[in-house]
């Protein structure tokens, strides 16, 4: 049992295994869902409800998803979890250790690979089987390896270098994705281990050494990347993803910094960096939105987020503001939006005749000061 996920496991990739996750996660982002079919719950104490997602909620459908989870919470004993922004990255900052296995409903779950735990995102159905029996049963994955060389060039971020492994590698729907990226620092690997299940991968992690015969990520290579609107939200995983010379000059009026791959403080360094001596171009939106509280706090000590309103943004409450249908930051009819958020499908930021690329921080911040990308 040699790859990351068959050691978590306990099994050779094609056996069916049994395992017991130490932690399982429901959110108001989807995975609430979950919440209307659980008849009792296992294990209370592993069951984490976080609010994470539409904050402050933004309209009564979202307050009845708040005021549902909540007393789903109350009701079984299960650690309630709010004001400490998103929660992917709140677990990865604060719960989560190496050797773990994390059970949520969502996308990204990948990214607790980047801490040695297994991410696993389940279907709704799923998710609330594993919370009334505290079990889970899985074929283990077979495991692509990726030696990740070179390192990026200045104005590249590691966002477009997860685009373009994703434009590149499409056949990775269910297998596990290793990540051999001496070169990048540890929220790089956060958001490139998060970002990999886009590709419909089942999980995605970091390995200590290289492997012979794996896929290649020459980061030298990487190109700023975007990923293109689409259609409603169960097309999201066909976004076409291209470099962003090919659309070079489209108009933008909307931007926003948010997410684990915009908002952490590492990210929000890099953007108050890029605006120095610069003022946002008259007539464009610009909207900041810390991932975490406490990269929200730490922000604000050090003066990053003044700089932001001085540079003529607004500041929104830490969370997941990737899909904002009604309250601030939502567009309105026919406006265009880059994003650092992984959401481009109709309607994800509020009208659906909006148009929403997703972009790196320094793509966002270049239409912010010229209103195109």
């Amino acid at each position: 049992m040699g790859t990351f996920a068959e050691r978590l496991l306990g099994g050779c990739a094609g056996t069916v295994v049994t395992v017991e996750p130490d932690y399982i996660v429901i959110n108001d982002g989807v995975s609430h869902g979950a919440v209307d079919d659980i008849s009792t719950v296992a294990a209370p104490e592993k069951v984490l409800v976080i609010y994470d997602h539409d904050v402050p909620t933004g309209r009564p459908e979202a307050a009845a998803i708040l005021r549902k989870n909540l007393a789903f919470a109350r009701q079984y004993g299960c650690p309630y979890i709010q004001a400490q922004g998103t929660g992917y990255q709140y677990m990865v900052n604060e719960v989560v250790k190496p050797g773990q296995i994390i059970i949520g409903g969502g996308s990204h779950g990948s990214i607790f690979g980047a801490k040695g735990a297994l991410g696993i995102n389940v279907s709704i159905p799923e998710l609330a089987r594993v919370v009334e029996t505290g079990r889970y049963s899985i074929v283990v994955p077979e495991t692509v390896f990726v030696n990740v060389t070179g390192t990026l060039d200045e104005g590249i971020s590691v966002m477009d270098a997860a685009f373009a492994f994703l434009s590149e590698n499409g056949d990775l729907k269910r297998k596990a994705v290793e990540f051999y990226c001496p070169t990048l620092d540890q929220h790089e690997k956060e958001v490139l281990c998060s970002m990999a299940c886009l590709t419909g991968a089942y999980t995605a992690s970091v390995s200590e050494s290289d492997a012979e015969g794996a896929r290649s990520l020459d980061l030298s290579q990487v190109e700023p990347m975007v990923m293109m609107p689409c259609g409603d939200r169960k097309d999201q995983g066909k976004a076409r993803i291209q470099k962003l010379s090919q659309i070079a000059g489209t108009a933008i009026r909307t931007g926003q910094i948010g997410g684990y791959t915009g908002g952490t403080i590492e990210e929000l360094r890099k953007a108050a960096a890029l605006i120095e001596g610069k003022q946002l171009v008259y007539g464009f939106r610009m909207t900041v939105c810390p991932t975490t509280s406490k990269d929200y706090i730490q922000a604000a000590e050090e003066g990053i987020l003044s700089k932001f309103i001085d540079f003529g943004a607004q500041i929104s409450a830490a969370g997941d503001h990737s899909v904002v249908v009604q309250g601030p930051g939502a567009l309105g009819p026919k406006e265009t939006l880059v994003t650092t958020g992984l959401y481009t499908f109709a309607g994800a930021m509020g009208c659906d005749d909006a148009v929403i690329y997703s972009a790196s921080v320094e793509t966002v911040m270049k239409a912010a000061v010229e209103k195109q990308i």
